[in-house]
C-alpha cells in the first residue's frame, strides 16, 4: 500500500495522508517527480511502460513516480532512478529543470518536480514489472513525435517547454 501526502496548489502539505488509489479516485493534489535522462549525444532516455500498468500501458515515458508520504521530494527522485533503472545517483547528480509544475485536471491532478541527469550508460537494470525496455531517442525526434500527436508517448504538447528548456541547457553547457 502506497501512502501519499495531500498538498495544495502551492505545494504545501495539508496534513492529510491517503492511499494512492484513493488520492487518484478523489483527484487530490499530490507530488510526483520526473527525470529527463540525457546523454552526450543529446539523446533522451525513454522507458516503455509495461502492459500491466493502469495508466499509459505500453507507452514511452520518463523515469517518474509518486513522492510517498513523509519522503523528501529530491530523495524520491533518487529512489525512482534506482528502482526503475538501477541508477545509484546522489543529489549532486540531479539538476532541477522545473521546481513545480501544477497539473489540475479532471483526473490525476498533481504537482511535478522535473529533474535532468546527464548519463552516458547504455545498460540499465530495469524494473521488469514496471518497464519492458529503455531506449535513447534524439531530443528533436521526441519533439517531432509530440508535435505529431504520436500516441506511443506519455509526453504531450504541454511538456514541450521542458524539452526546449532542456535543449537550451545542453547547448549552454556544451554537453
Amino acid at each position: 500500500m502506497e501512502l501519499l501526502d495531500i498538498v495544495d496548489e502551492y505545494g504545501n502539505y495539508t496534513g492529510e495522508v491517503m492511499e494512492r488509489e484513493k488520492v487518484h479516485e478523489l483527484n487530490l493534489l499530490h507530488w510526483e517527480i520526473a527525470i529527463f535522462i540525457i546523454n552526450k549525444n543529446k539523446q533522451l532516455l525513454l522507458q516503455k511502460r509495461s502492459s500491466n500498468k493502469k495508466n499509459n500501458p505500453n507507452m514511452w515515458g520518463l523515469c517518474a513516480g509518486h513522492v510517498i508520504s513523509k519522503e523528501d521530494i529530491d530523495m524520491s527522485a533518487l529512489r525512482e532512478a534506482k528502482e526503475e533503472l538501477g541508477l545509484k545517483l546522489s543529489l549532486n547528480d540531479l539538476k532541477v529543470l522545473e521546481k513545480m509544475e501544477v497539473q489540475k485536471r479532471k483526473t490525476n491532478s498533481h504537482l511535478t518536480r522535473f529533474y535532468y541527469y546527464i548519463c552516458n550508460k547504455n545498460n540499465f537494470d530495469i524494473e521488469k514489472e514496471e518497464l519492458t525496455e529503455v531506449k535513447w531517442f534524439d531530443i528533436d525526434k521526441v519533439i517531432d513525435m509530440i508535435n505529431n500527436d504520436d500516441n506511443s508517448l506519455v509526453l504531450k504538447k504541454d511538456r514541450l517547454y521542458l524539452l526546449n528548456r532542456l535543449k537550451e541547457l545542453i547547448l549552454q553547457r556544451g554537453e
